[in-house]
């Protein structure tokens, strides 16, 4: 009996040790597989795109973020002219499929364009997220998903709001009043942005609103509350593939006619045979712009 346990378990101990091989060789293909795709990646950023390191504190952690800017062609030459700001959490996807490591949103291609053929120009900053991202993101926690540590959603948005904004409008030729002034983002970033302009409608009346997650907390669904929605302008997404997300974002866009919100402010799309990434934010962009400027 003794004997046969221990083949039992000489057995067990040898399959588990070919699982590791296994799961370690399939770690490793992934990685060259991953380390292969980065290699053809390249800068596909705008010469009317730059990168800021570390350029501004966020006072709340002690700690400088960096931002990436689009700023409209011509902008040196015309140096009169001012305009208006779309401010992204995520800023790492806007511009530059080598800083976001694969799929970006061609933010600067379709300004670019849109501008060349005689429509709205913008000043768009792109804030990098960090480490803290999954809290940094959360404006209230997640009764369902307990947060291991504080989330800093409400403590971010104030800096954007009282830290980054004024810097921007020190810096660049803004148009500073609300209705020049949008917020953006995907995902836990499309949460902080209508978060944002929810919460802060005098600073902001325009809102791209990508795949957000407002499975985090009910408490979103009630912040319109005391909003004059017929100053906001929303957009909304979501690829098909996501069938929470869409049915989230139903919800909301019924929640916000029935508060007052005039379909002509509203516009949303569900994206065939998409899901929850990059390929799906960028053709988000791409239809909500220049309607989010109107």
């Amino acid at each position: 009996m003794k004997r046969f346990l221990l083949r039992a378990l000489l057995g067990v101990l040898f399959m588990l040790l070919l699982l590791a091989a296994f799961l370690g060789w399939k770690e490793y293909e992934q990685r060259k597989e991953r380390a292969a795709y980065l290699a053809t990646l390249t800068n596909t950023a705008a010469p009317n795109v730059m990168t800021l390191p570390d350029t501004i504190l966020v006072d709340y952690l002690g700690k400088k973020r960096t931002l990436y800017v689009l700023l409209p062609e011509g902008y040196r030459e015309r140096d009169s002219l001012r305009y208006p700001v779309l401010y992204f959490f995520d800023g790492e996807a806007l511009f530059n499929e080598l800083e976001n490591k694969g799929t970006e949103w061609e933010v600067d291609e379709v300004i670019n364009r849109v501008a060349g053929r005689g429509g709205p120009a913008a000043i768009v900053i792109g804030i990098a997220d960090s480490d803290e991202r999954l809290t940094e993101y959360k404006p209230f926690p997640s009764p369902d998903y307990p947060d291991k540590v504080p989330v800093t959603g409400a403590g971010h948005l104030d800096w954007v709001v009282n830290g980054l904004k004024p810097w921007v409008d020190a810096n660049f030729r803004t148009l500073t009043d609300r209705e020049h002034t949008g917020l953006g983002g995907c995902s836990l970033g499309g949460l902080m942005a209508y978060y944002g302009v929810m919460t802060y409608p005098e600073v902001f009346s325009r809102g791209l609103i990508f795949s957000p997650s407002l499975w985090v907390n009910e408490k979103v669904f009630t912040l319109h509350e005391s909003v004059d929605l017929t100053q906001m302008r929303l957009y909304f997404c979501a690829g098909e593939e996501e069938s929470s997300t869409v049915n989230d974002n139903r919800k909301m866009m019924t929640v916000l006619r029935d508060a007052g919100l005039p379909d002509s402010l509203l516009m949303s799309d569900v994206f065939p045979g998409k899901g929850h990434g990059h390929d799906t934010w960028q053709l988000a962009f791409a239809s909500a712009y220049p309607w989010i400027m109107e």
